[in-house]
């Protein structure tokens, strides 16, 4: 690395000035490393440090450089560049857009802005280019131009990125260079910052014009961009008459073109872009006849701002031949021109100029607030669920809506069936990296367990049992083969041949039978526990009081810790932590309780960092009373929520009772918004079949639906006993096949009603009440737990958009609502005979309910997720402060799709271009 300063840490060389300043990270043609030394120079007070990664091909000597799969790669040394950067430098000046850390913030350099203001930084921007020159306006201007003769979707990215790139310079309130004249038509409130060569290297004495065939020499770094496939032919030609001596140079190293130039007598630059860089500066500084196409807007410029006039010859691919030969025939004005180079290049380009105009960048700084944005760079609000995302349309509703304010939503889950990786859903990204089991397989516990496995005599589980039944049993069948081939080989007489077994293999056989019998007994001992435990777990509603007496207990345990009980929230942190640290996020929405440490835990890095982020806690279930899942576990839920919750600033839940809950059990300030998880609208083009043309029934058959998830708390058991005493009624259970919807078709064909009994799949979340509209009756059975008792469904926001009656059972949050509001009618939660009542009272009854609720605007709204919204926007408005316009907007409660797809890229003025002029590309 030529002229690296690195420290042994691996970072550059600390500085000791009042002014710190780093130029980085392109160094196009070494230009980075002279305007450091200019600004050295020209600033007593100053030191600079210029900075690269290394490509390969063309590097420049820097202070300091790193390869380029560093920087793309390296995540460690982006993040201590980073923190190097920001604690030991006072002003930064970004080269061509690009990011100083690889892609540590963001794609470019503009999601890096920020951070620095932040830091304290003063941040300058300059312009090398292709960077800022937009393909579509620089053809429109420009006949000669390479941009029509390239590949389409390489002038469209370069388009994307130029078009980004003019936006953001010419937004930034602070100092915007560039570094070529031509490039102020694309950056007009920018400061022409030349580029620098060093005169004395490029200086020759060498004669021009003295050979009898002129040496012409053309080196494009971009042969491209330059033009060479036009002029090359043209070139050779004249070469061939025996008018010049033609040099082609590629490929040779910086350090080796002095001499190439030197011994030139005229030098090809530019032909396509229409301005002069440094090649053509290098050339005029030895003294050569530089030919090359300038624009006359750019030749203008330069007489504007530096009062001499640009000395290079102008040509086009159509004048160059011509050029060439007037210049040959009348060699003194050849030579005239040559001389005047030297000076030109002595007065713009030798780094006075430049060094004047980054002087300013100290003495006279533009000042940029601290806060300030590109306007892409939106609000960043992460939300955070322990799943896939996907499967969670909660989650799902949030982030849309979110984003339909303008706010830059990242939903961040666990990778799961549906989802692994990056995905883009309109206009929200959701991301589900992968998690590698750092800690979950390692460590003392990990071994201890293991060394505990392999000592413990008994199977843990059935899967344990029936791996080691499946090796006896096919031990078994192997012998009793055995005496089958015997009993076979007497049927089949002397033919075979075969040898009588003698008494002692007879004996050896009876001897393996009777250790069969004795090892299938030992196994049957060996799973006696995991067959009880199933047998228990059969019969187990996940709620009772002794599992409340377990809870109880293991909450008072420190082996109910979370740290002890859920190692895998470890890992989470290990991967999603740093991923938090990266974004610049101004809220974080915790979907339930698993990623709540996770988001505290950033909050609290981002505060060191001089970052505020807020974080939004919803609470989307009550800890202590969540069903079914292991007593233990659910300790260690709620001793991670007990222990992060107070880092919220603001709490949503689902029900007005499981927020009193809340309040009074981690003594909140406020008590938490609810946010009921209703349904959303419909798409306007949404075909659904209902239930009844799914399961083929009459319209007049009466149905009743449950929807949502299944497990024996849920309580639709009771409805299925109840069915026999219904005989005119079929039910519908949406849900998703696993051990408890087996359970009930199997106990539903024990009562002779399986044919009354159906298992209906689910559908996406925007079309559930459309899905359900045909059903008679909407359930809700919960058998009494303190979720339930609190609970506000999906499933009963869902019935009321689809117009349905409810029944449910007399959990009061719900049973309420349906008595206050005459929604259908409750019964006392596993009363078989009183749900058979509730039904055939509401079914007597259903028109003028169902009728009822479809006229009810108010009830409607009530219960929908436009009116959700409405709560989550104040919400966040708290919060943040201030929302953008957008969510003021009047659909800005709106939500159609959950998961749509990725929107188009908008159409760029490229796309314009080529339609107007729709010439053939170059081969």
């Amino acid at each position: 690395m030529d002229g690296n300063t690195a420290n042994r840490d691996g970072m550059p060389a600390r500085l000791n000035a009042d002014v710190r300043l780093l130029v980085g990270p392109a160094n196009f043609a070494g230009q980075g490393t002279r305007w450091a030394r200019a600004f050295e120079h020209r600033v007593p007070t100053a030191k600079a440090t210029s900075f690269a990664f290394f490509r390969g091909v063309l590097d420049y000597p820097v202070d300091y450089g790193v390869p380029a799969r560093t920087y793309r790669r390296n995540h460690r040394w982006r993040l201590n560049f980073y923190n190097h950067v920001v604690r030991n430098y006072t002003h930064v000046l970004l080269e061509a857009a690009r990011p100083l850390f690889g892609p540590l913030h963001g794609p470019d350099g503009s999601f890096e802005i920020p951070h620095l203001l932040t830091k304290g930084l003063q941040v300058g921007l300059i312009a090398h280019g292709s960077d800022v020159r937009i393909p579509s306006r620089h053809a429109e201007s420009e006949p000669w131009s390479p941009f029509p003769d390239l590949d389409d979707e390489t002038v469209e990215l370069l388009e994307r990125n130029a078009t980004r790139a003019v936006e953001l310079f010419t937004s930034y309130p602070g100092s915007v260079y560039v570094s070529t004249p031509d490039l102020l038509e694309y950056v007009p409130n920018a400061t022409w910052c030349p580029v620098i060569v060093d005169v004395d290297t490029w200086r020759s004495d060498a004669p021009v014009l003295e050979h009898d065939k002129p040496v012409v020499a053309h080196a494009p770094s971009k042969s491209a961009m330059k033009g060479s496939e036009l002029i090359d032919p043209i070139m050779r030609r004249l070469a061939e008459q025996g008018l010049i001596t033609y040099r082609r140079v590629e490929g040779v190293d910086p350090g080796d073109m002095p001499a190439v130039y030197r011994d030139a007598d005229i030098v090809l630059d530019q032909f396509r872009i229409g301005s002069y860089g440094v090649a053509a500066c290098e050339a005029m500084a030895a003294g050569r006849i530089v030919v090359g196409h300038i624009a006359q807007h750019v030749r203008d410029r330069v007489a504007a701002e530096t009062g001499l006039e640009l000395p290079m010859v102008d040509a086009t691919p159509d004048t160059l031949e011509q050029v060439l030969r007037e210049l040959i025939a009348n060699r003194a004005r050849g030579r005239e021109i040559a001389a005047r180079g030297p000076a030109y290049v002595e007065k713009v380009h030798n780094g006075r100029w430049s060094a004047d105009a980054l002087a300013s960048f100290v003495e006279q700084p533009k000042p940029v607030p601290a806060n300030w944005k590109p306007s892409w760079i939106r609000p960043k609000v992460v939300m955070m669920a322990g799943n896939d995302i996907v499967s969670d349309a909660r989650v799902l509703k949030y982030a849309q809506t979110v984003a339909n304010w303008d706010l830059d939503v990242t939903c961040i889950g666990i990778p799961g069936r549906r989802l692994r990786g990056v995905r883009q859903f309109g206009k929200v990204q959701v991301l589900c990296p992968t998690i590698p089991s750092k800690v979950l397989v390692t460590g003392w516990r990990k071994r201890l367990a293991n060394v505990k496995a392999n000592l413990n005599p008994w199977f843990r589980t059935e899967a344990e049992y029936m791996l080691a039944y499946g090796r006896w049993q096919y031990a078994s069948r192997e012998l009793r083969a055995e005496r089958g081939r015997d009993r076979r080989d007497r049927d089949r007489g002397d033919r075979t041949g075969a040898k009588k077994r003698s008494l002692r293999e007879r004996m050896q056989r009876a001897i393996r039978w009777r250790s069969l019998r004795l090892h299938r007994a030992i196994l049957n001992a060996r799973a006696y526990f995991a067959r009880r435990a199933a047998q228990t777990e059969a019969a187990d509603l996940g709620i009772g009081r002794r599992r409340e007496r377990m809870l109880a207990l293991y909450r008072h345990l420190p082996s109910g810790r979370w740290r002890r009980v859920m190692p895998e929230l470890v890992d989470q942190e290990l991967t999603l932590g740093p991923l938090l640290d990266r974004l610049l996020i101004e809220v974080i929405h915790v979907h339930d309780v698993f990623m709540l440490g996770i988001a505290a835990r950033a909050a609290h890095r981002a505060a060191l960092d001089g970052r505020t982020i807020k974080i939004i806690y919803d609470a989307h279930e009550y800890i202590p009373g969540v069903p079914v899942v292991a007593p233990r576990r659910v300790a260690a839920y709620t001793d991670l929520e007990r222990e992060f919750i107070g880092d919220a600033d603001r709490v949503i839940t689902v029900s007005e009772p499981l927020a009193r809950w809340l309040q009074r059990d981690h003594k909140l300030a406020a008590l938490p918004d609810v946010v009921l998880n209703a349904p959303v609208e419909p798409p306007t083009d949404a075909n659904v079949k209902h239930l009844h043309e799914l399961l083929r029934l009459q319209e007049d058959v009466p149905l009743l639906v449950y929807g949502g998830g299944v497990n024996r708390a849920r309580g639709v058991g009771t409805v299925v006993e109840a069915m026999p005493q219904l005989p005119d009624v079929h039910l519908a259970i949406v849900a998703r096949e696993n051990s408890v919807t087996a359970e009930l078709l199997a106990r539903a064909a024990e009562l002779g009603v399986g044919n009354r009994v159906h298992l209906a799949p689910f559908v996406n979340a925007e079309v559930v009440p459309l899905y359900l509209r045909s059903a008679s009756i909407g359930l809700s059975p919960l058998l009494h737990a303190p979720n339930h008792d609190i609970a506000v469904t999906n499933k009963f926001c869902e019935y009321i958009a689809a117009g349905l009656p409810i029944i449910t059972s007399d959990t009061p949050a719900q049973a309420d609502l349906v008595n206050e509001l005459d929604l259908g009618a409750v019964y006392p939660a596993g009363d078989v005979d009183g749900f058979v009542r509730a039904v055939r009272t509401v079914l007597a009854d259903r028109d003028r309910i169902a009728k009822r609720i479809a006229s009810d605007p108010e009830l409607l709204h009530r219960f929908s997720w436009a009116a959700q919204a409405e709560v989550i926007r104040s919400v966040y408005a708290d919060v943040m402060g201030e929302l953008p316009a957008a969510a003021w907007a009047p659909d800005a409660t709106v939500v159609r799709r959950l998961l749509p797809d990725a929107p188009e890229p908008p159409e760029t003025g490229w796309h314009a271009f080529r339609r107007k002029n729709p010439r053939a590309q170059a081969s």
